[in-house]
């Protein structure tokens, strides 16, 4: 080999380092594809394959999760455990992809959240079945440990992926879905036979194959949604983009709304104030491509430029995730913070009285909320109709560059004359109900499938 290609693959490892480390999606990515290759995990693999009746094999390697369940041990389907597992008794199985220290999010935390209270409603011990690949160092021992701390007081059963061959389900569990990979497991267990769809809830939280655009990954995500199994949706943009893409009809008592900490948000909304400086918060992830951390870039450069010469002293900063400070031009910055814990982050959205926060789904996120309803002034994305006039504070506009900048430099030029609004919560039912009412309705629905 001659040094030539010898430099061109030092560079393309370098790249690829830089790109793992940097680069949250690229990590998972990577995780995803290698996972099988280890020991364990092949192992477990092979248990799968062996466990899986011949209806669900052709589905192996379409996604790492593809048969984690399709051999699960349950009363009534013809295993020789058939008659040890006639005396489980029935749980909510919680199907998430891992819950480990550092990693359990928003998404997971609702769901869990919404899988504990629809269990206390039906009566029903809760099971979280984890069907992703353990990253090396977690286990269910851990994982445990995390949900305890997330929710004390609640018992909570954890299954790791390597030990769901040797869990013994029943006929009458309830099994909870929350992402579209566990809902694929799922989808792929009823064709084996090993579980009914009548008794699975899907809890759909963005449009998922938006995540993985035309792809294996897209059509797998767009088939969970036509698997047969009762919907409910967190957010009612969301429900509206779904009926349009979809043709899902989800009933509005199916659909609860994000929550927001209205209490804390008061808080928030009376310890801004009228500054002679106008700061503003960039809600800024580059690795979260649906966030367009490079559109909001280019927005705010914009907004420097509408300013010139109007006399407004400006700070920009960015929090969500860190990164290198960017020249905005000019004498401003966009310092980054990087991400912050709970309370440091809410103190200091406090005392930035513009907003700029993107996404590009139609899941309304929670920064753009918790700035508008606790007085700032707020811009945004539109996205297929589903934000617009959602909320007084909220300015959405199409993601475009020029568009977002001109919104930007028309909210500091508002912060700059008139301060802050003032807490402002949103109409009732503008996101969809509350999480109570929908858990209710939906105890009320299984109730006879128990």
């Amino acid at each position: 080999m001659n040094l030539t290609k010898i430099g061109r693959l030092v560079s393309d490892l370098a790249r690829v380092n830089r790109s793992y480390l940097a680069d949250s999606d690229y990590r998972n990515v990577a995780r995803e594809r290698l996972a099988p290759t280890s020991s364990p995990n092949r192992a477990v693999e092979r248990r799968e394959i062996a466990a899986a009746p011949p209806e669900a094999r052709p589905f192996h390697g379409l996604s790492e999760t593809s048969l984690a369940l399709a051999g699960i041990h349950s009363t009534g389907n013809g295993n020789a455990s058939s008659s040890k597992s006639a005396s489980t008794s029935p749980a909510l199985n919680i199907v998430i992809g891992e819950v480990r220290d550092g990693a359990t999010f928003a998404g997971i935390q609702t769901a869990v959240s919404f899988g504990v209270a629809l269990a206390e409603a039906l009566g029903l011990p809760v099971r979280v079945v984890m069907v992703g690949w353990t990253t090396p160092g977690n286990s269910s021992a851990a994982a445990t440990e995390v949900l305890r701390e997330r929710f004390p007081g609640k018992r909570i059963t954890v299954v790791a992926r390597e030990e769901i061959s040797k869990a013994d389900f029943s006929d009458s569990d309830l099994w909870l879905a929350t992402h579209w990979k566990t809902a694929h497991a799922i989808s792929v267990a009823v064709t084996a036979g090993r579980i009914d769809p009548q008794r699975v809830v899907y809890l759909v939280q963005d449009y998922e194959p938006g995540f993985s655009p035309w792809s294996t990954e897209f059509a797998l995500a767009r088939a969970t949604y036509h698997a047969g199994f009762r919907i409910v949706v967190n957010s009612s943009p969301l429900q509206t983009y779904l009926w349009q893409e979809e043709g899902l009809e989800i009933p509005d008592d199916l659909v609860f709304a994000p929550h927001l900490d209205l209490d804390l948000l008061r808080r928030v909304a009376a310890e801004r104030s009228h500054d002679d400086v106008v700061r503003v918060l960039f809600y800024g992830r580059p690795n979260k491509h649906r966030n367009l951390f490079r559109v909001g870039i280019a927005a705010l450069r914009i907004a420097v430029r509408e300013l010139e010469g109007s006399g407004i002293t400006v700070e920009f900063a960015s929090a969500g995730e860190l990164h290198r400070d960017v020249e905005l031009g000019g004498d401003a910055k966009l310092e980054s913070v990087g991400t912050l814990p709970w309370d440091d982050y809410f103190r200091f959205i406090a005392s930035r009285n513009v907003v700029l926060s993107l996404q590009l789904s139609p899941h309304p996120s929670h920064p753009p909320f918790d700035g508008a309803i606790s007085g700032a002034h707020v811009v945004t994305n539109e996205f297929a109709g589903t934000r617009a006039g959602v909320h007084p504070g909220i300015d959405a506009v199409a993601a475009d560059p020029e568009a977002l900048g001109q919104a930007v430099a028309r909210a500091i030029r508002r912060a700059a004359a008139d301060g802050p609004a003032g807490f402002r919560d949103l109409e009732p039912g503008a996101l969809g109900g509350t999480l109570d009412q929908v858990v209710a309705r939906l105890a009320t629905l299984l109730g006879g499938a128990r």
